[in-house]
């Protein structure tokens, strides 16, 4: 088993797009933007971020001393220099931005990644309410989904408790970053603290978050660290209890499929094949054959040789959603209702993929009796369950991702458009941003890009959002599920930070280096990061390349690491990235 790359590549075989762990690229050009709106027409044009600009602080002081980065001003290994990194803006200065009149509020930010296969840890339960279906829920065998799979526990772990955080806190700013640590060992704990804060320390003291460790999401220190609210990025269980800058249960409808289909906003068409109630029985008083799997198991299941209501109401659901795949004609693309990490969506262009995806969700272990059972009473009025199968985008010329930053009043913060880039099996492998084209494709998007926004902030959101754009050559050449025709189809919605968040906030950095293009990706290598800081020392020391974030597993002696990288143009970036890659080896955690 090669576990780490199922996790790195999220699915990908099956994918349309995986967001979690691959490569995103900015050229850097000419163009500065403006943060305010020009004087003219009140809502003529949308926000769009002045890079160059420096903001007040966001958050208020906190009611005690926080735990700080720790006093290196300026980050080195022995005998080589590092340079500092100045961000040009700060998710602490969007918020402040987004909301002038909330500026005193002490916002605790949360980037972790959460799943509803399997506890990360026994402080991190998996998520039994708000369910996502990342790979490892979709294709690893519900038997392994398991408190004694370790290695499969402790990979999570590593991706979603270290690495993604790690990401998305270093563009957070001085605020309070919540980290979970792996275990509660005290070796692991310090190794926890040692990897976040030695890649947070290339950052500008200044703009360095103040890293809270906690066990779990039931154990945030609110009150020891000053924390008013919880902004967060992916939905977890544990976080209900406290107080939150928009509802768990609207930001898991904003990001589930089905409510990017009833949004209104133009995407292609699709039916939505809804879940019908939730099992009737509990494990316990269904059947024998319930009960002795509920003892034998960690998982939630409903198995084939149920022989009580569950079980029945399982064939029942399974064959509708089964009925309406067998039905629909080649080409679509089926999506689970919430996914995290690129899994959970289906290109089906061929009979022979149809059939293999029919034969994956009949399966007596396949996705869809996994999911069917972990429908319940409290969350079953979400439609967890739900699979929409929509048309494919005919002929598209081009593919876009935007990400901008949603403020209170409906009104979009422009922070890049980038030309998506798919590779054989039609996953997502990473996004090129062309500077000089930015104004054009601001202007090019400037109305979907504000309907969205205003679609976010009608119903609470605050915050950083990312749609997948398709384009076709004409209007009308692909149905919208809202009827509307357009040359412009949203495939994807997120409304969360993005893993390419980072590249449009480092303009600054690059250009001043007379780099004109960046890229961030992920790698799998041996050895820890001294090594590999060493073997690329002279790409580290004239800045244009950094750690984002990285995680050793010093039992296995390998590291996964997101790294960015900086070139003069598109061509050598291509040629850093591939020399990147070669001198990195595949590892098998």
């Amino acid at each position: 088993m090669t576990l780490l790359c199922l996790l790195n590549r999220g699915g990908a075989a099956r994918g349309l797009r995986s967001t979690s762990h691959a490569s995103s690229t900015i050229c850097c050009g000419r163009h500065n933007v403006n943060i305010n709106p020009t004087p003219t027409a009140a809502r003529e044009s949308q926000l769009r971020l002045n890079f160059t600009n420096t903001y007040p602080r966001y958050f208020a002081t906190a009611s005690q001393p926080l735990h700080t980065m720790g006093s290196v001003d300026k980050p080195s290994l022995a005998g080589i220099d590092l340079p500092i990194i100045k961000l040009d803006t700060t998710l602490t200065e969007l918020f402040r931005r987004a909301s002038p009149q909330n500026a005193s509020t002490r916002l605790g930010m949360v980037f972790c990644g959460v799943n509803s296969g399997v506890d990360l840890n026994p402080d991190f339960p998996r998520n039994t309410k708000y369910l996502y279906q990342d790979s490892p829920f979709n294709t690893v065998p519900r038997k392994e989904l398991t408190r004694k799979n370790h290695d499969l526990r402790k990979s999570l772990a590593m991706k979603y408790l270290s690495l993604i955080p790690q990401r998305d806190a270093f563009i957070a700013g001085p605020s309070p970053v919540i980290m979970f640590n792996m275990n509660q060992s005290p070796a692991t704990v310090a190794h926890d603290r040692e990897e976040a804060t030695t890649t947070l320390s290339v950052l500008d003291p200044s703009q360095r978050p103040n890293l809270v460790f906690c066990p779990g999401p039931s154990k945030i220190p609110m009150k020891e660290y000053g924390i008013d609210k919880i902004t967060y990025k992916i939905v977890a269980d544990g976080l209900e209890s406290y107080p939150l800058t928009h509802s768990l249960e609207t930001h898991w409808i904003l990001n589930s499929k089905a409510g990017l289909a009833r949004s209104g906003l133009p995407t292609p068409r699709c039916d939505i094949i809804s879940i019908k109630g939730y099992p009737p029985a509990s494990p316990r008083s269904c059947c024998d054959a319930c009960r002795a799997d509920k003892r034998s198991n960690d998982l939630t299941f409903i198995p084939e040789s149920c022989s009580g209501p569950s079980g029945q109401w399982v064939k029942t659901e399974s064959a509708k959603v089964l009925s309406a795949i067998s039905s629909r004609p080649v080409p679509f693309v089926l999506k689970n209702q919430q996914v995290f990490g690129g899994a959970g969506t289906w290109v089906v262009t061929t009979q022979e993929q149809k059939d293999d995806l029919l034969s994956d969700f009949s399966s007596p272990d396949g996705p869809l009796r996994k999911l069917l059972s972990q429908v319940t009473p409290e969350n079953h009025h979400m439609d967890p369950a739900a699979v929409v199968i929509s048309d494919m985008v005919s002929n598209p010329i081009g593919d876009y991702g935007l990400t901008f930053f949603v403020n209170e009043d409906g009104e979009p913060v422009f922070l890049a458009a980038s030309e998506q880039m798919i590779d054989g099996n039609n996953a997502w492998v990473g996004s090129t941003i062309v500077y000089s084209r930015q104004e054009a494709l601001y202007e090019k998007f400037q109305a979907l890009m504000s309907r969205t926004a205003e679609f976010v902030a009608k119903h609470g959101y605050v915050g950083p959002v990312g749609i997948d754009v398709l384009e076709t050559g004409t209007e009308g050449e692909t149905e919208t599920h809202c009827g509307e025709r357009t040359k412009f189809h949203i495939v994807d919605l997120n409304v969360r930070t993005s893993g390419s968040l980072a590249l449009p906030l480092l303009k600054g950095h690059f250009t001043q280096r007379g780099l004109d293009c960046a890229s961030s990706f992920g790698i799998t290598v041996k050895g820890g990061r001294e090594e590999f800081v060493r073997k690329w020392r002279r790409e580290f020391e004239e800045g244009r390349m950094f750690v984002l974030s990285w995680y050793e597993d010093r039992e296995e002696g390998a590291s996964i690491a997101d790294v960015v990288v900086g070139a003069e143009n598109e061509e050598g970036l291509q040629g850093m990235i591939e020399r990147v890659r070669e001198g990195s080896e595949e590892v098998v955690f």
